[in-house]
């Protein structure tokens, strides 16, 4: 999303980027190497500017500005390296991880309140040839 950093931002947990979707939102087809993520009116995110400011509590470029997401569109296939059953016992973790390439889209606004009122619309669908989808427990669940 160009030099912006779109995002739910750090909880006090240091928990980082994680916003509720809809139930139906997300879906994945493990055997087929596929995965979606569609999600409209994100109210809870914010323009951080960078994802290093994004990923610091203290905020080191100035304070962030409350921001929409009005629609992210993600499809990932392609799956390139598959990693099935990993385990990590030491920290609880596990998982069955697939590397792919994704198609993204996405259109965002910053709240005309903080005197911004910015508004960024991807004018094509974005290809990267790296990204990652998979199913994970931890913790209680590993």
């Amino acid at each position: 999303m160009g030099l912006h950093s779109y995002d739910p931002g750090v909880l006090q947990t240091l928990a980082l980027w994680i916003v509720r979707i809809p139930r139906g939102g997300a879906a994945a087809d493990l055997d087929a190497g596929t995965a979606e993520l569609h999600v409209r009116n994100v109210c809870s995110v914010f323009d951080a500017f960078t994802v290093d400011n994004s990923l610091t509590p203290s905020h080191p470029l100035g304070n962030i500005v409350s921001a929409v997401i009005n629609s992210l569109d993600i499809r990932w296939s392609g799956v390139t390296r598959s990693i099935i059953g990993f385990s990590d016992p030491t920290n609880q973790f596990s998982g069955d991880f697939f590397e792919s390439s994704a198609s993204i889209h996405v259109e965002a606004t910053t709240r005309s309140s903080t005197g911004h009122g910015f508004r960024f619309v991807s004018s094509a669908t974005t290809k990267v040839n790296f990204a990652q989808f998979g199913r994970e427990t931890n913790g209680v669940f590993f």
